[in-house]
């Protein structure tokens, strides 16, 4: 056949057209290696170097002259030839994205590893070549061979490959919405097609000097350029692109101007199985609690749905869908809500039970310090053991009520429902009241107590009174406490001024036993004592420090101290006060009310205390005998009524607790009266329980008890158990001034 013309441009052509498809080859595998940088990319370029093997190999036989030389290459060529069906599963699997066992691809990894054994010594078995005969007849020299069983596997399972990989390919080029990816699937199936149909016809024998496998070969590496620089094939950005979007736990849901669905990712899919029969009802239901902001379960998911539009240069435009699962987060908030409220819940009854427990303190205790200092205005009558005693007996009490003080104050804290209330008040009045407090404190102990109060320092200020000595007397007592012997100082000074105000350092200097350097950091913790051996005995909670740091926090300061061990301790502070003018707090009612050590009387006036515990009343009224005013008692809000309309009064004093109607629902009905009366057409009765003075008397202090009372229409607060300088300041302040009459 050598010797007729035809045949010479046969081989011609099939020469070149092997030889072009190895350089074509040589050339993709330079430039796949080149970009590669993921998993598809990897399989791509295996796949490229087998066939390349195996083409350069077979050009190798068709250029060989004797049966050794052709059995050589011929073995050089399967070297590649046995695994470019298997290369090219791994190229479907991957552009696919198909999950296949690794022990499966494992298994088929090493049957081709026994086929190309097998061909190796192909001379000494029969199992892929049942026979083999030399001949060179031809255009090319062949090999004329039986088929042994393993040739018949090996074929079987090669056709196996081709259907998979057809099968996925065509599939996924219907359901693909992006066109580039389905050109680049159409591309690869039809490759992979003709290079099935060329092996059929090579099993078939139809041309015996020629393998036509090489020719699918090479058209298959035309089609497989094509996908990879017409439609990018490995474009590492787009390959990225759709990795991610279908790893993403979210669904993506892509659809045009008409709201037809032109993409969609895996995870969308398994949230919407009816995307491909019913994708119009998806989109109205995404679109419908987009509108409401509502999220949607699916399969026991939870998930919410956004959406954005995105505008084309053509000024067409689609829609992406995003559906995010919230389950976890939606679940969590869930939990979240129901420990708040369980917290919420817990919090309530905690402060009602502190709130009761506060008014059941209090009260009896009121009774106790009230009583003990009825006895002690009777100095004359008393022997000096009986007046030790009682004055036990008060300090004692008060010492109780602080504890009880500090309790409720650090469950307020904790809760965050403690308020910073600023008033007009005297400075100076106010220490020496600390100072009175913290004499009783020392009692026999050699202490010698100084108080130095800047004299810039006007004598009306505007502040929270009540924190700023609270926090004195903690401090001072605490020196106290650790203090044996020496000197307890109180100074306070002006660290700088402004047009509206006063930034005060208050210290408290003390020559007591001091705290080490390693107990500094435990101070202010609350329910903590430092230095507990050598601290053993002396009383006290812990909680004074703690209240004192966080009040002075609240007012914009912060508490330092410095100690030396053995030698003694300084604790201070500087808080921002306002200042009244001189002439100002002179002429003000709420300054003339503060004035400390003011005797006066008021004989003409007329007060009502409601409180249910009769001890109680009868110590208010012991209490103000020397005021010489006239006192009524009502133990019951509804008796409290009767009084308030058969009477008239300058001060209502209104417990809370008490049976049948509290204190708050008989504000309520005092200041209703007003709106009754007015509708009678009398004005100065309606004036009158409109105006009234409410002054709370209670044991509980709390912020919800003082809101209450606060919106049922009362002025002021006293606290139990009663300080009788405070109960007589509440009368200055809300007694009209032609009814008191001052002592000389």
């Amino acid at each position: 056949m050598k010797a007729y013309k035809g045949g010479m441009y046969l081989e011609q052509i099939l020469l070149g057209i092997q030889l072009a498809s190895v350089f074509l080859l040589l050339g993709l595998s330079v430039y796949i290696f080149a970009k590669w940088q993921t998993k598809l990319q990897g399989y791509l370029f295996f796949h490229v170097i087998v066939v390349l093997v195996n083409n350069a190999g077979y050009l190798m036989c068709m250029l060989s002259k004797t049966e050794h030389e052709y059995l050589l290459c011929l073995k050089a060529s399967y070297l590649g030839r046995t695994w470019v069906a298997f290369s090219l599963l791994l190229l479907v699997i991957s552009i696919c994205k198909q999950k296949v066992s690794r022990k499966l691809l494992l298994g088929l990894s090493f049957f081709h590893i026994l086929t190309y054994i097998l061909v190796i010594f192909v001379e000494y078995n029969t199992l892929y070549y049942s026979s083999i005969e030399f001949s060179d007849d031809g255009i090319f020299p062949c090999i004329n061979h039986g088929n042994g069983i393993w040739y018949n596997i090996n074929t079987f399972i090669i056709l196996v490959y081709i259907a998979y990989g057809v099968f996925h390919l065509f599939r996924l080029s219907f359901i693909e919405k992006s066109d580039l990816a389905k050109k680049r699937y159409i591309c690869v199936s039809i490759g992979i097609m003709c290079n099935s149909v060329f092996y059929v016809l090579t099993v078939a024998d139809v041309i015996e000097f020629y393998d036509l496998t090489m020719i699918g070969y090479t058209i298959n590496t035309i089609f497989f350029c094509i996908a990879i620089f017409k439609y990018n094939l490995i474009d590492t950005l787009q390959l990225a692109k759709d990795y991610c979007v279908d790893e993403l736990a979210e669904g993506i849901i892509v659809a045009n101007e008409n709201g037809e669905i032109e993409y969609y990712n895996c995870p969308a899919k398994l949230i919407f199985p009816e995307l491909d029969k019913d994708s119009k009802s998806v989109i109205e239901t995404l679109e419908n609690r987009i509108e409401k902001n509502e999220s949607f379960e699916r399969n026991d998911r939870i998930y919410l749905p956004q959406s954005k539009e995105f505008y084309h240069a053509s000024q067409e435009h689609i829609k992406l869908y995003l559906l995010t699962d919230n389950t976890e987060q939606i679940r969590h908030m869930e939990e979240l809500k129901k420990q708040k409220e369980i917290a919420e819940e817990a919090n309530a009854s905690k402060s009602a039970f502190l709130s009761i427990v506060s008014h059941e303190i209090r009260t009896p205790m009121n009774a106790v310090v009230g009583m003990t200092e009825l006895l002690l205005r009777d100095e004359d009558s008393l022997t000096t053991k009986q007046a030790k005693y009682l004055n036990n007996i008060k300090n004692s009490g008060a010492s109780l009520v602080m504890i009880v003080n500090d309790i409720l104050d650090q469950s307020k804290i904790e809760a965050g429902k403690m308020e910073i209330v600023e008033d007009v008040y005297e400075l100076r009045p106010m220490v020496d009241d600390v100072k009175m407090i913290i004499e009783n404190r020392i009692g026999t102990k050699p202490i010698h107590l100084v108080m130095e109060i800047d004299e810039q320092i006007p004598d009306v200020m505007v502040g929270d009174s009540l924190r700023i000595r609270q926090i004195l007397i903690n401090l001072m007592n605490n020196a106290v406490k650790f203090t044996t012997e020496g000197f307890i100082k109180l100074s306070i000074s002006v660290e700088s001024k402004e047009s509206d105000k006063l930034y005060l350092c208050f210290a408290v200097q003390d020559s007591g036993q001091g705290i080490n350097e390693a107990d500094l950091s435990k101070l202010g913790q609350a329910f903590t004592q430092v230095d507990v051996k050598k601290n053993h005995g002396k009383e006290g909670t812990g909680l004074g420090l703690s209240i004192s740091r966080d009040f002075i926090s609240l007012m914009g300061g912060q508490l330092q101290v410095n100690s030396t061990y053995g030698k003694g301790t300084t604790f201070y502070f500087t808080i921002s006060q306002g200042f009244v003018d001189e002439e100002e707090s002179n002429n003000s009612k709420v300054g003339k009310a503060w004035k400390d050590d003011v005797e006066f009387t008021a004989k003409t006036a007329r007060i009502l205390v409601v409180d249910d515990s009769p001890i109680n009343l009868m110590v208010i009224n012991e209490l103000l005998v020397p005021v010489e005013l006239k006192v009524d008692t009502a133990e019951s809000g509804k008796d409290a009524l009767t009084y308030v309309q058969a009477n008239k009064y300058d001060i209502i004093f209104m417990d809370y607790m008490m049976p049948y109607m509290n204190g708050v629902e008989a504000t309520e009905h005092i200041r209703q009266l007003s709106d009754v009366a007015l509708e009678q057409g009398n004005e100065t009765l309606g004036n009158y329980y409109k105006t009234v003075p409410i002054i709370a008397f209670s044991g509980d202090s709390s912020a919800e008890t003082k809101d209450l009372f606060l919106r049922a229409g009362i002025d002021d607060m006293l606290e139990k158990p009663v300080d009788i300088k405070r109960f007589k300041k509440l009368l200055l302040k809300w007694l009209p001034e032609d009814k008191i009459v001052m002592k000389e």
